[in-house]
């Protein structure tokens, strides 16, 4: 008797000890079929990190994968993998499962707002601690915020180059950061939070149901706005975003919104013109160039080059997407094949009705991403105008984009997203690892947020007045 409770004992304690464990085999099999998809696909897997690191990596994190592993490590396993393609086109989405588990889980406390390497509280989920609203965070759980925010850079792929701007940018979005520390860095129910001069124990809040990661803000629609002032002879027109799809107006609105609003520009004798294209993450580059037409002041490409890394998808999945790409558009190069003609590839030649001659102030910040970005590279490039706040989320010569691969990872059903397509901006001189600089760089702090001040905006009229 006393060994059959013995028995009894050892199958419990092994059935309990292998609860939310996973099959080895299952995610080795999903890794392999990882890679298999960028190396063959990815349009520029080693733009900025080499074959040979991401060979080590891969190989390591296949030796990391045991009978042990739970499907919240594997996540993390992949995404470091993810974090080194640094286009922040190409990106891994948890699984509904991973998703759901999150959802039931005591996260991070706070929304915050991150400056670089300072996170502060911007607001508190939990009204019971509203009072640290406006404080700087030093450390959660003995760990500096620097270091949080540079292990979430290095465990994801929502940037693009050597630049975190777009990433502080999603992270200083509502619960992102919550949802990315759990994600990341610790899945802890406590957290204890060391303010200037304070520590305290701060217990999690699990009213999150219903939410996914990352979180966007909707999108303005519409998502144009113009305003004149007569007077000082300046006008501000508002970009949101690019992305027509996602808003109530079509390419041709978009259009006919540009050329209302120079006209309109035209008659007033504006002589100032401020372009906000801050949290626009982009969308059709083709509206990006309609609006650069009525600035420039001779022809100009968005593109230099165009090109896919394969023609021919070889791996076969129930759930992944793939395109018929006719081999007659191409010409292929040991580099990947180049597309012959698109209509992005072509050359856009300026407006004579209605073009703006003044002077030309941009706002930017790391929100302004893909199309934004690339519209900010151009103006950059052609000398249109003076840019303001702070880097881009994009990089300055090349972006990946258009038609999208998905797969769905058949066992742990985590997904990847990212182009088939990668682009050389047809620009020359900015850094290639980075995003593009302001001419003026303007650090925000939380209080300007706090007190609706515009930074950007300010620095803009002080410039003009000086002048």
């Amino acid at each position: 008797m006393r060994k059959l409770i013995t028995l009894l004992f050892m199958v419990l304690v092994e059935t309990l000890s292998s609860f939310g464990q996973s099959d080895s085999a299952g995610f080795k099999s999903d890794l392999r079929i990882f890679q298999k998809a960028l190396e063959e696909t990815h349009p520029n897997l080693y733009r900025f990190t080499a074959k040979a690191k991401f060979d080590t990596v891969f190989d390591s994190i296949d030796q990391k994968i045991t009978p042990k592993t739970t499907e919240l490590e594997f996540f993390r396993l992949l995404s470091k993998i993810e974090s080194l393609v640094r286009e922040g086109h190409t990106y891994l989405l948890p699984s509904e499962s991973l998703t759901q588990q999150l959802q039931t889980k005591k996260l991070f406390p706070f929304e915050v707002t991150i400056s670089d390497s300072i996170i502060v509280v911007k607001e508190s989920f939990d009204k019971k601690h509203s009072s640290y609203k406006n404080r700087e965070i030093n450390a959660i759980n003995g760990e500096k915020s620097e270091d949080i925010i540079n292990q979430i850079a290095n465990s994801t792929g929502l940037k693009s180059g050597y630049n975190n701007s777009a990433l502080l940018n999603i992270l200083s979005f509502e619960n992102n950061f919550a949802f990315s520390y759990y994600y990341f860095i610790d899945t802890t129910s406590t957290f204890q939070i060391h303010f200037e001069n304070e520590i305290v124990a701060i217990p999690g809040i699990d009213n999150f149901k219903g939410e996914i990661y990352p979180k966007f803000p909707k999108e303005c629609d519409p998502p144009f706005a113009l305003q004149i002032d007569s007077l000082k002879r300046i006008a501000i027109i508002k970009i949101t975003t690019f992305a027509y799809w996602t808003v109530s107006s079509s390419k041709k609105e978009y259009a006919e919104t540009f050329s209302k609003y120079f006209s309109e520009i035209e008659k007033a004798g504006i002589k100032y013109l401020i372009i906000d294209v801050r949290d626009n993450r982009g969308g059709e580059e083709m509206l990006a160039a309609e609006l650069l037409t009525y600035l420039v002041k001779k022809d100009f490409r968005i593109y230099k080059s165009a090109k896919a890394n394969t023609l021919d998808f070889k791996y076969d999945l129930p759930n992944s997407s793939k395109f018929s790409f006719r081999k007659k558009d191409y010409i292929k190069t040991d580099s990947g094949y180049f597309k012959i003609q698109d209509k992005v590839l072509k050359t856009f030649s300026p407006k004579s009705k209605n073009h703006f001659d003044g002077q030309v102030y941009v706002l930017s910040n790391g929100g302004s991403r893909s199309a934004a970005s690339i519209l900010l590279s151009l103006i950059r490039f052609h000398n249109i105008g003076i840019i303001v706040g702070q880097e881009s989320g994009g990089v300055f010569e090349d972006v990946d984009g258009r038609k999208k691969i998905k797969i769905t990872l058949p066992y742990s059903k985590i997904q990847l997203s990212f182009p088939a397509w990668s682009f050389k901006i047809d620009v020359e001189g900015g850094d290639r690892f980075r995003g593009v600089m302001p001419d003026y760089i303007v650090k925000r702090n939380i209080r300007d947020t706090q007190s609706n001040k515009d930074p950007e905006l300010d620095l803009v009229y002080k410039l003009i007045s000086d002048e």
